[in-house]
């Protein structure tokens, strides 16, 4: 997972610079609650991962892997932040 850090740092790296001068608001991530939880918990969103007592999922482990995500995400968005307040914002 820690190559998802560096690619996503890339991509906004890319995204700023490709788009920064048109964009006034920057958003990092969209609704990460509900695809960590939806998507690793209850099986309902991709790629559909829950424990086998969810009813709904062939693999998964619904006690760890939502906040093994969320982690990972919280990660993304700090790179993120990290990189255009560094490199792109305007004081």
């Amino acid at each position: 997972m820690n190559n998802f850090r560096v690619d996503f740092g890339n991509y906004v790296d890319f995204c700023f610079k490709t788009f920064g001068d048109r964009v006034k608001h920057w958003l990092t991530l969209n609704e990460p609650l509900s695809y960590s939880m939806n998507g690793y918990n209850g099986g309902t969103f991709a790629p559909g991962r829950c424990s086998n007592y969810v009813g709904n999922c062939t693999s998964g482990n619904s006690a760890i892997e939502p906040y093994i995500v969320a982690h990972h995400l919280i990660l993304s968005h700090a790179k993120a932040v990290s990189l255009y307040k560094t490199r792109y914002q305007m004081l």
